[in-house]
Protein backbone atom coordinates (compact mmCIF):
# COMPACT_ATOMS: atom_id res chain seq x y z
CA UNK A 1 0.00 0.00 0.00
CA UNK A 2 2.75 2.76 0.91
CA UNK A 3 4.30 1.46 -2.70
CA UNK A 4 1.23 2.85 -4.68
CA UNK A 5 1.20 6.30 -2.61
CA UNK A 6 4.10 6.98 -3.26
CA UNK A 7 4.07 6.17 -6.92
CA UNK A 8 4.02 10.16 -8.13
CA UNK A 9 3.44 8.85 -12.25
CA UNK A 10 -0.35 8.11 -11.88
CA UNK A 11 -1.06 11.23 -10.06
CA UNK A 12 0.88 13.76 -12.69
CA UNK A 13 -0.81 12.29 -15.91
CA UNK A 14 -4.35 12.43 -13.86
CA UNK A 15 -3.35 16.50 -13.21
CA UNK A 16 -2.39 16.88 -16.98
CA UNK A 17 -5.54 15.15 -17.49
CA UNK A 18 -7.68 18.06 -15.62
CA UNK A 19 -4.98 20.56 -16.48
CA UNK A 20 -4.60 20.54 -20.31
CA UNK A 21 -8.18 20.67 -21.23
CA UNK A 22 -8.58 24.09 -19.34
CA UNK A 23 -5.69 25.60 -20.72
CA UNK A 24 -6.39 24.42 -24.29
CA UNK A 25 -9.92 26.33 -23.84
CA UNK A 26 -8.02 29.43 -22.00
CA UNK A 27 -6.10 29.73 -24.77
CA UNK A 28 -8.88 29.47 -27.68
CA UNK A 29 -10.35 32.19 -25.88
CA UNK A 30 -7.76 34.17 -25.94
CA UNK A 31 -7.44 33.32 -29.36
CA UNK A 32 -10.77 34.25 -30.10
CA UNK A 33 -10.73 37.48 -28.14
CA UNK A 34 -8.19 38.79 -30.12
CA UNK A 35 -10.32 38.19 -33.48
CA UNK A 36 -13.13 40.05 -32.61
CA UNK A 37 -10.65 43.25 -31.36
CA UNK A 38 -8.73 42.93 -34.56
CA UNK A 39 -12.31 42.80 -36.65
CA UNK A 40 -13.26 45.79 -34.29
CA UNK A 41 -10.66 47.53 -35.15
CA UNK A 42 -10.77 47.05 -39.08
CA UNK A 43 -14.50 47.83 -39.17
CA UNK A 44 -13.80 51.16 -37.16
CA UNK A 45 -10.84 52.29 -39.96
CA UNK A 46 -12.97 50.99 -42.92
CA UNK A 47 -16.08 53.37 -41.93
CA UNK A 48 -13.99 56.40 -40.80
CA UNK A 49 -11.48 55.81 -44.20
CA UNK A 50 -14.91 55.77 -46.06
CA UNK A 51 -16.38 58.80 -44.44
CA UNK A 52 -13.49 60.50 -44.88
CA UNK A 53 -13.28 60.29 -48.80
CA UNK A 54 -17.27 60.49 -49.08
CA UNK A 55 -16.78 64.37 -47.39
CA UNK A 56 -13.65 65.60 -49.57
CA UNK A 57 -15.34 63.90 -52.87
CA UNK A 58 -16.45 66.47 -55.11
CA UNK A 59 -19.37 64.60 -56.85
CA UNK A 60 -21.78 62.09 -55.04
CA UNK A 61 -19.94 62.13 -51.36
CA UNK A 62 -22.11 59.15 -50.70
CA UNK A 63 -21.45 56.68 -53.40
CA UNK A 64 -17.77 57.06 -52.83
CA UNK A 65 -18.06 56.58 -49.36
CA UNK A 66 -19.63 53.48 -49.16
CA UNK A 67 -17.21 52.41 -52.17
CA UNK A 68 -14.16 53.56 -49.97
CA UNK A 69 -15.71 51.74 -46.82
CA UNK A 70 -16.34 48.43 -48.79
CA UNK A 71 -13.16 48.39 -50.09
CA UNK A 72 -11.31 48.95 -46.93
CA UNK A 73 -13.61 46.10 -45.34
CA UNK A 74 -12.61 43.32 -47.69
CA UNK A 75 -9.06 43.87 -47.23
CA UNK A 76 -9.91 42.81 -43.73
CA UNK A 77 -10.70 38.93 -44.46
CA UNK A 78 -11.38 38.09 -40.91
CA UNK A 79 -14.67 40.15 -41.45
CA UNK A 80 -17.75 38.04 -42.73
CA UNK A 81 -21.03 39.30 -44.25
CA UNK A 82 -19.80 42.93 -44.24
CA UNK A 83 -22.27 45.68 -45.14
CA UNK A 84 -21.98 49.37 -45.40
CA UNK A 85 -24.63 51.50 -44.60
CA UNK A 86 -25.19 55.21 -45.14
CA UNK A 87 -26.86 56.95 -42.24
CA UNK A 88 -26.89 60.24 -43.77
CA UNK A 89 -26.07 60.72 -47.64
CA UNK A 90 -24.14 64.40 -46.70
CA UNK A 91 -25.52 66.12 -50.44
CA UNK A 92 -23.79 69.88 -49.88
CA UNK A 93 -21.13 71.40 -48.45
CA UNK A 94 -21.55 71.59 -44.72
CA UNK A 95 -24.14 69.02 -44.17
CA UNK A 96 -23.32 65.60 -42.43
CA UNK A 97 -22.40 62.18 -43.91
CA UNK A 98 -22.87 59.42 -41.76
CA UNK A 99 -21.86 55.67 -42.12
CA UNK A 100 -22.47 52.21 -40.49
CA UNK A 101 -19.95 49.58 -41.46
CA UNK A 102 -20.68 46.14 -39.80
CA UNK A 103 -20.29 42.46 -40.06
CA UNK A 104 -19.54 39.31 -38.08
CA UNK A 105 -16.32 37.46 -36.95
CA UNK A 106 -16.35 33.82 -36.99
CA UNK A 107 -16.40 32.17 -33.41
CA UNK A 108 -14.23 29.37 -32.11
CA UNK A 109 -16.22 28.55 -29.44
CA UNK A 110 -19.67 27.56 -31.97
CA UNK A 111 -19.28 23.76 -31.65
CA UNK A 112 -18.53 23.73 -28.25
CA UNK A 113 -21.85 25.01 -26.27
CA UNK A 114 -23.20 21.49 -26.18
CA UNK A 115 -19.96 20.50 -23.27
CA UNK A 116 -19.58 23.95 -22.07
CA UNK A 117 -23.01 25.52 -20.99
CA UNK A 118 -22.49 29.29 -20.98
CA UNK A 119 -20.38 29.70 -24.04
CA UNK A 120 -21.78 32.13 -27.03
CA UNK A 121 -23.12 29.66 -30.00
CA UNK A 122 -23.23 31.94 -32.70
CA UNK A 123 -20.68 34.82 -34.73
CA UNK A 124 -19.49 38.04 -32.70
CA UNK A 125 -20.94 41.00 -34.74
CA UNK A 126 -18.66 43.96 -35.10
CA UNK A 127 -20.22 47.25 -36.26
CA UNK A 128 -18.62 51.42 -36.07
CA UNK A 129 -20.16 54.49 -37.34
CA UNK A 130 -18.15 57.42 -38.07
CA UNK A 131 -19.72 61.13 -39.27
CA UNK A 132 -17.95 63.82 -40.96
CA UNK A 133 -19.27 67.08 -42.43
CA UNK A 134 -18.86 67.75 -46.08
CA UNK A 135 -16.27 69.58 -47.52
CA UNK A 136 -16.90 72.31 -50.36
CA UNK A 137 -14.65 74.27 -52.00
Amino acid sequence: MKRILSDRRGIETLEAAFTLPIAILVMVAVINFGMVVFAQQAVQAAVRHGARMGSVSQDCGACRAVSEARSAISSASLVQNASVVVLAPGGSAGSILKLRVSGQVPNLFAGLGAIFPGLPSGPFNVSAEATFRREGW
